[in-house]
């Protein structure tokens, strides 16, 4: 049975619908015939979070939001990548076959350059760890985006780096996971939906906070009572992923036939989100005033996990001639 991973990191409160679309949907859809891991990302957030409280409740919330969205009947195994012993150890025997070149193609070192923003080092050895991430538990496929593929030709070029320098085929070369059916996920801009861009759609705010931001997307200028083209309109680009094919035919005739404003298909918007995570959002709330009932699940997910690592790293150690 195939090997699937994907993450996120707490590096901001919440997760949103380029999340979920993007990454975890994939997961789950595919955890039926997949051996399936779900990381929160907790080391990688340290690029940018330095706060300890910050970092805690970004955490907690994260942890509730996944664990709400997974079925009842889920195998998938979630863990904390903080929680791995050996990763880092891993990661610096890795970084040791990294050629300083390959980092300096990364897009998260080359976007920092553009907004001349301060450069620690974890940032800039972000693609090693990550590579840590999957190729550690021989991982087969990682659901990404198109514009995320860079993450698995950077893994895939250090796990070969290693295996040539070594002569061995201690590490599997992963595929990347791209579901064309997703595309690109436009956030209340028109652009990739990203925190970063500060233009996502969170999946779990409260009702009055989910309405105000969905309110805030960008649209046409067209009058009130004018026709519009739904496959223009970046609200329709996201009622898409949330109508059944009828409701989707039902509100493009809408838009067609004019005296539908844009504000109307943001409500339909609204509605059908809180209808798809209705269940979802309930037990988040449930989770997040009992969140020690989690901590058993957590637990051991961690633990099978680190046992993974632990026998991946004594193998490395035997064959670069540390151990």
């Amino acid at each position: 049975m195939k090997k699937i991973l994907t993450w996120i990191k707490p590096t901001w409160a919440g997760m949103h619908l380029g999340n979920y679309l993007g990454m975890f949907k994939q997961l789950i859809e595919n955890s039926k015939w997949k051996e399936s891991y779900l990381m929160i990302a907790d080391y990688h957030s340290l690029t940018s979070v330095h706060d300890k409280e910050t970092l805690e409740s970004h955490k907690k919330r994260l942890l509730c939001e996944m664990f709400a969205l997974l079925p009842e009947d889920s195998e998938i195994t979630v863990f904390e990548q903080s929680k791995i012993t050996h990763i880092n150890n891993i990661t610096w025997i890795l970084s040791s076959v990294t050629p300083y070149s390959l980092m300096l193609r990364a897009h998260s070192f080359k976007d920092s350059q553009n907004k001349n923003s301060e450069i620690n080092m974890a940032l800039f050895n972000y693609p090693i760890l990550m590579t840590s991430d999957i190729i550690t538990y021989d991982i087969d496929l990682v659901p990404v985006g198109k514009d995320q593929k860079q993450h698995l030709e950077f893994a895939r070029d250090i796990a070969e780096n290693f295996n040539k320098t070594y002569k061995t085929d201690l590490f599997k070369l992963p595929e990347p996971y791209i579901s064309e059916d997703v595309g690109l996920i436009p956030g209340i801009d028109g652009r990739k939906m990203s925190k970063s861009y500060d233009n996502h759609i969170p999946v779990f705010d409260n009702e009055k906070a989910l309405k105000k931001r969905i309110m805030k997307i960008v649209t046409g200028s067209e009058g009130l009572d004018d026709p519009k083209d739904p496959e223009k309109c970046n609200v329709f680009a996201l009622i898409k992923f949330f109508a059944t094919p009828e409701k989707q035919a039902e509100i493009t005739e809408k838009y067609k036939q004019g005296w539908y404003w844009y504000w109307h298909a943001k409500l339909e918007l609204l509605d059908l989100i809180l209808e798809y995570f209705k269940e979802a959002r309930e037990k988040y709330n449930y989770y997040m005033e009992n969140f020690d009932e989690l901590q058993k699940r957590l637990a051991e997910g961690n633990k099978k996990v680190n046992n993974m690592a632990t026998e991946k790293y004594e193998k490395m150690m035997e064959i670069v001639g540390l151990k």
